[in-house]
């Protein structure tokens, strides 16, 4: 009779993690030199956004079709140094007031058109010496462009 190996069990022998409930896989830490996460878009006009690895960012912009609908971001003068611009942590709802202090909203929210195309774009300040990001400008990594449809 062949036995097969439990899937938390495989994953632990691949990954060296295993968490507590086997049917989920173990989400990666974000790190200092985290390039880029998996975006993911629930909810219809008022959608919420979340990314994995949950890494804090600096900007947040939805853009449709006729340019941006929603930036919220840190202070500029802050982007120097990661740790006082990553302020935004997942989850975030579309057009949300509650926002950390030192966050702001930049740009709308203007209302969102079900069916219509957007884009969830997140930004993050990192060390330009000490990452994996593909998509660098100075030291302001692009870690994901994420399309999305209300």
């Amino acid at each position: 009779m062949r036995r097969s190996i439990p899937t938390c069990v495989a994953l632990a022998l691949i990954s060296g993690a295993c968490g507590d409930d086997p049917t989920e896989p173990e989400v990666a830490a974000c790190t200092s030199d985290t390039g880029s996460v998996a975006a993911t878009v629930t909810g219809g006009t008022t959608p919420t956004f979340a990314w994995s690895p949950a890494c804090s960012v600096a900007l947040v912009l939805v853009e449709g079709s006729g340019g941006d609908t929603w930036l919220v971001s840190t202070d500029d003068g802050t982007w120097d140094s990661p740790a006082q611009a990553n302020l935004i942590s997942p989850p975030i709802t579309y057009g949300t007031a509650a926002l950390p202090p030192g966050v702001e909203t930049e740009y709308g929210p203007e209302p969102l058109t079900a069916g219509a195309p957007y884009d969830l774009i997140l930004f993050r300040i990192v060390d330009p010496g000490g990452t994996t990001c593909g998509d660098l400008l100075g030291n302001v990594c692009r870690l994901v462009i994420h399309e999305f449809t209300p």
